[in-house]
This record gives structure tokens, C-alpha cells and sequence, in this order.
């Protein structure tokens, strides 16, 4: 059996949710993958981050060299697909080639999620064309999707009429060896960020779609009570940034918001660790990472109350109406005044996240090639 992998978004120097996905699978897939099964990953330039160090040598890196900037997956790699093609292609981020693939390659494509055709008003209107064609080639080509979780499936389903029978549902996991409890925080990593305590924390791309704007205005409300209280948002700049921008300096809180940009993904077991609250009321998800990452180092966590968040979260959460700023601000000031709430909420999140790894992602992804 040949196995081939798109590993191009694993290999990206700064990654977000759905690299670190590309990233985890790979490496995971390198420690339970039969010996005798060959795998090839394929690359727009060399691997590295440890992606570079193959088990063994049934394990290939294949560097598609491609020197414009644009359609590699749908030039470099389809031909290399077309001309070498692999009994499963496996595609950890939602792009397949549009150009037709041999019948003998079964192809295995991870959706995320579908929020651009759900709320298109939250995305460019590049972004919706591009993945909303994308999506379509995927109900025509694909032969298993995956996806996050149960809500995704069904939307999936909802908006796009493909037979759930071809849908599979496997949670993400998480890194336990560097998202844990931490005793002793190390103030030279909020140094480096220029992070001073304390502080409510939000990681993610810093655009419209994650609701930032709630997020200061709740900011705002909250610091009625607690004046010191600062909000960190971790994170690149994304759609609608500048409007961000302009509502920090129009509730005048340019000291008390803090945007220190990506943090290394060693750092960020730190940085959640020493906030008093982790905040997560986006208006759309598919699964939501970062809440169990905050769980796994004991930060409590206000969420919104959807499906998704619910889905993952398990009751471990703070769910909140992520539309209404007073609620979000509600919720943090009932962490911040119940020390009793705040290790109620601890105590959930640690039993929950037992149910979520890599290992487990891997393997259920694997089991479908097998």
C-alpha cells in the first residue's frame, strides 16, 4: 500500500490550527504506520521542524519545487499525483486538485469546517469563491471526508447534499507532553511577548469571524470591576483587522490590550497558563483547538454557546452568548469572584481532555486506509 500525503501546510514556519493538524497526523502517522507500508510526502520545499526525519526507509520526502507563489496543489502537485499516483491521497487541509486524478488513487480529504458558506459576510469574498469551488470538487472526487466533529458533519451535509454515509467524524487532539499544568511560569516568556499580569487571554487569527470586536467591548465591561485586567490577543492579523484597530482606540484601550502577535507554539503553554481566564466566544467553528489546549493547562475557559464548543468543551466550559458583550463580560467577572466556580471548571476540563490525542486521530485516520 502506498500512502501520499500533502504536507505542504505542516511545513509552514508559523502555523495556526489547521498546519499544526497537518503537522501532529504526519508525525503520528510515523509511529503506527506498518512497516511495510510505503508513504510519500510531498512538499513545495524541504520539510523541516522535524518533519525531515522519516522512521524509515519506506517513509519519502518528495520536494515538488514550484517557484511561483500560486497553484502548486493545482499544477505541480496533480501532475505528480497523475503520473505517480498513490493508492490513497491524503489531504490534511481542505484542497484537493481540481484537474482529474487516476481512479485507482482513493482520495482522503480533512474539511475543517464550512463557516465561508454558512456566514459568507465573515470571510473575503476571494476566500468564499475559492473554498466554496474547492468544496464542490471535494463532493465530486473525494472518497472519505473527515471532519472535527459531529456539527461540522452535519453542516456538511446541510449545505452541500453529500451522503453522510461519506463523512467521517474524528476529533482532533492535542501535544500532552508541552499543554499541561504549569506550577512555576517563567516571566521571561510574558517578557517577550511584553504580556504583564493580569490578564484574559484569546489565540487565534485576529478577524471578524472570531468575534474580537465582543471581545474588547467586553474587555471594557469587565474592567469596571477589575481595573487592572488586561486582554491578550494571540494571534496574526486577519480579515477586518483594521476595524479592530479602530475600536481599541475608539473605547481609548491601547494600553490595556495587548497584541504580541504569533507566539512559538513552546511559548504558548506559558502564555495560557498564566491567564486568569481563556476567552473563545467565536462565532464559528468546526472543533476549536485552543479550548482544549487551555483545559489541558488548567485555564478555565468562557466559550460561546454553540454546538460546537459544546461538542468539545463537554460541559467542562463557560458557554456565553458570544453577540451579546455584556454576557461575555458577565461570565469572565463569574471566574474572576468564585474561586470555587473557577476549580470546578479546572477540575471538568482535566477529565475532559483525557478523551482527546493525536494518537487517537491518527489511528482512526489510518483505520480508514486500512
Amino acid at each position: 500500500m502506498t500512502i501520499g500525503i500533502d504536507a505542504s501546510r505542516a511545513n509552514k514556519d508559523f502555523k495556526t490550527g489547521t498546519e499544526w493538524y497537518s503537522y501532529y497526523i504526519i508525525e503520528e502517522l510515523k509511529k503506527i504506520t506498518p512497516v511495510n507500508t510505503q508513504v510519500i510526502l510531498y512538499t513545495n520545499e524541504k520539510l523541516k521542524g522535524g518533519l525531515e526525519k522519516m522512521p524509515n526507509e519506506k517513509w519519502q520526502e518528495k520536494d515538488l519545487k514550484w517557484p511561483p507563489k500560486y497553484l502548486w496543489t493545482q499544477i505541480r502537485l496533480w501532475w505528480e499525483l497523475f503520473i505517480n499516483p498513490p493508492d490513497y491521497f491524503f489531504v490534511p487541509a481542505h484542497t484537493i486538485p481540481f484537474l482529474p486524478l487516476r481512479k485507482k488513487t482513493k482520495v482522503l480529504v480533512t474539511v475543517h469546517d464550512v463557516g465561508f458558506k454558512r456566514s459568507p459576510e465573515l470571510y473575503k469574498k476571494i476566500q468564499v469563491l475559492y473554498h466554496d469551488s474547492t468544496m464542490r470538487r471535494i463532493k465530486q472526487r473525494a472518497d472519505v471526508i473527515i471532519t472535527d466533529s459531529e456539527f461540522s458533519k452535519n453542516e456538511i451535509v446541510e449545505l452541500y447534499n453529500i451522503n453522510p454515509e461519506r463523512i467521517k467524524v474524528i476529533y482532533l487532539g492535542y501535544d500532552k507532553e508541552k499543554f499541561r499544568k504549569i506550577d512555576d511560569v517563567d516571566k521571561l516568556v510574558l517578557d517577550k511577548y511584553k504580556i504583564t499580569r493580569p490578564y484574559i487571554l484569546y489565540i487565534g487569527r485576529i478577524e471578524k469571524k472570531k468575534n474580537v470586536a465582543n471581545m474588547i467591548h467586553s474587555l471594557a465591561l469587565v474592567k469596571d470591576k477589575h481595573p487592572d485586567l488586561r486582554l491578550v490577543l494571540a494571534g496574526g492579523s486577519g480579515f477586518d483587522f483594521e476595524a479592530v484597530k479602530q475600536i481599541i482606540t475608539d473605547l481609548k484601550l491601547e494600553n490595556e490590550i495587548i497584541i504580541p502577535g504569533y507566539i512559538d507554539e513552546t511559548d504558548l503553554p506559558q502564555v495560557i497558563a498564566s491567564a486568569e481566564v481563556f476567552l473563545f466566544p467565536t462565532l464559528y467553528e468546526g472543533f476549536g483547538l485552543p479550548i482544549l489546549q487551555a483545559m489541558a493547562c488548567e485555564t478555565p475557559v468562557v466559550t460561546s454557546d454553540m454546538d460546537p464548543h459544546r461538542e468539545v468543551a463537554g460541559g467542562a466550559t463557560l458557554l456565553t452568548d458570544p453577540k451579546d458583550a455584556q454576557a461575555i463580560a458577565d461570565s469572565i467577572n463569574s471566574i474572576l469572584e468564585n474561586d470555587s466556580l473557577r476549580q470546578k471548571l479546572v477540575q471538568k476540563g482535566i477529565a475532559r481532555v483525557k478523551d482527546f490525542s493525536w494518537t487517537k486521530t491518527a489511528e482512526s485516520i489510518l483505520a480508514i486506509m486500512k
